[in-house]
């Protein structure tokens, strides 16, 4: 029998920095996506395996709601530190509820200047599209995760999965 695994609840709060400026506050967000490059090898059929070290292009959205100095800053061209932190509820199986503290630094480039939209009535929503080229999520302090793909770096949960192939060049 398996032991307890907590039950997630919802995003109770987020903060949004650009070069160490708070930009945005409870804003929507989505975190790169993290798909290993796979190539296809011929063994009783089609395998695929992934290619040590190789991620495919990964890319992260933020929702801001007023066109501002903020949403410029995290439009522009050009390499910035891009900080996410997010409270997420979760349950014990002593039934109480708790926060856990993420947060995920994204080394980024401004890839998408949305079209500015309103509607009478409604706030208004920005999505920011960024090309992501260093992720790493730390929950509580503790590091879950960590790709650089300029820096070869590819750890999860506190391995290195990219040590072995940096030995060999």
């Amino acid at each position: 029998m398996s032991g307890w695994i907590d039950i997630t609840g919802a995003v109770a709060g987020s903060t949004v920095y650009c070069g160490g400026r708070r930009v945005a506050r409870n804003a929507n967000f989505t975190l790169p996506e993290i798909t290993l490059t796979t190539v296809e090898l011929k063994a009783g059929g089609t395998v695929e395996v992934p290619v040590p070290g190789n991620v495919d292009a990964m890319e992260a959205t933020i929702t801001v709601g007023s066109p501002d100095e903020a949403f410029a800053e995290l439009c522009a061209p050009g390499a910035k530190e891009v900080e996410v932190r997010f409270a997420l509820q979760s349950v014990g199986s002593d039934g109480n509820s708790r926060l856990d503290g993420y947060k995920a630094f994204m080394r980024a480039n401004g890839k998408t200047i949305p079209g500015v939209s309103g509607e009478v009535g409604s706030a208004p929503e920005n999505e920011v599209t960024l090309g992501v080229t260093r992720f790493r999520l730390v929950k509580n302090g503790a590091e879950v995760l960590l790709v650089d793909q300029l820096n070869g770096i590819f750890k999860f949960n506190g391995v290195d999965y990219s040590e072995g192939m940096e030995s060999l060049l």
